[in-house]
Parts: structure tokens; C-alpha cells; sequence
């Protein structure tokens, strides 16, 4: 089992976006084997082509979490401020989305949602919000057991998702 203790999460940089699309190339075909339908049913690749993560790097929503030896990227997420699946509330919210893991290395996923979070709170945010494949028991319970809540639905084309959120205003703020 790797230890996390050397990895570190930090703003991608374009060199990254290679490693982050491999992640998501692999994760699309782990899909396929293990018949979970999620990105690999909803035409993600044409959706989210490496330009976009490109882009997200120049506009440093881009974060990779990442061996501080080696410089291997184990795992990455877009954070957002705004995101046009919710409506606008008065709400001081970060968005996950494009949030892929290396499956080789345990609980990579749980630690970039940590460190998601605590960004979160030193940016002054209350919450956390995310969706997810309604059909992908197996994802909407990892999400639940990390404290979010269903909070609706959303339908984008022949994606159709829960909406989740985790409230942040009851942790301290030097998690």
C-alpha cells in the first residue's frame, strides 16, 4: 500500500494535463469492465477533450494531487465557483467536477475530497457540491459515507445525476 504522507495537492500545471487524461482514459475503461455506467455512457471525451483541462489550467481551476518524489500525478478535480447545474443561491459554494483517481493507489479519492474541503473553508466557502450518475449506486454511497447529501436532481442531456452537497460551516477551520 502507498502512503500518502508524500503527496501533496497543488494547482495543475499544463505539463499535468497528460497524466490527468490518462487517469480518465483508464477510469473510462474500468468502467466498461466493471459495467458501471458513468462517464463511459455519456460521450465524456468529446465533452471534456484535453483542451478543456487546458484551459482550466490557465484558469487555475485545475488541482492534482501528486507524489512529491516522483512528480506522478495520483489523482485531479476542477474546482468551480459557479456552476450552471445549480441555481444561484446566496450560497458561498466550491464545485467538484472531472474529480478522477488513480485505482492503484488507496484512498487518493478520499484525500483530494479532504483537501477540496479545507480549501473550501480557508476560501470562506459553506459548502461543497458535486453530482453524480444516479445510476452509480457503488459512487452515490462513497459520496454519502463522506457526508453529502442528496439535495436533488439534475438532468443534462442523457446525463441524468443527483445533486449533492456537504455543508462545511460546522468544521474548524484548520482541519
Amino acid at each position: 500500500m502507498v502512503s500518502m504522507e508524500n503527496y501533496i495537492f497543488i494547482k495543475a500545471k499544463y505539463g499535468d494535463v497528460e497524466e490527468v487524461y490518462g487517469l480518465i482514459i483508464k477510469r473510462i475503461k474500468w468502467m466498461d469492465k466493471n459495467e458501471i455506467s458513468q462517464w463511459n455512457k455519456t460521450n465524456y471525451l468529446d465533452s471534456y477533450p484535453k483542451e478543456y483541462f487546458e484551459e482550466k489550467v490557465t484558469l487555475e481551476q485545475l488541482y492534482v494531487m501528486k507524489d512529491s518524489f516522483s512528480g506522478k500525478v495520483a489523482g485531479a478535480v476542477v474546482l468551480l465557483e459557479e456552476d450552471r447545474r445549480w441555481s444561484m443561491d446566496r450560497s458561498k459554494s466550491y464545485y467538484i467536477h472531472n474529480f478522477v483517481s488513480d485505482m492503484q493507489i488507496r484512498n487518493v479519492g478520499t484525500r483530494i475530497i479532504v483537501e477540496c474541503e479545507k480549501m473550501a473553508i480557508k476560501k470562506g466557502k459553506d459548502r461543497i457540491r458535486l453530482d453524480c450518475q444516479a445510476s452509480n449506486h457503488k459512487l452515490n454511497e462513497y459520496y454519502h459515507r463522506l457526508g453529502f447529501k442528496s439535495v436533488g436532481k439534475v438532468q443534462d442531456g442523457s446525463y441524468a445525476g443527483i445533486k449533492r452537497e456537504k455543508k462545511l460551516t460546522n468544521y474548524i477551520k484548520d482541519r
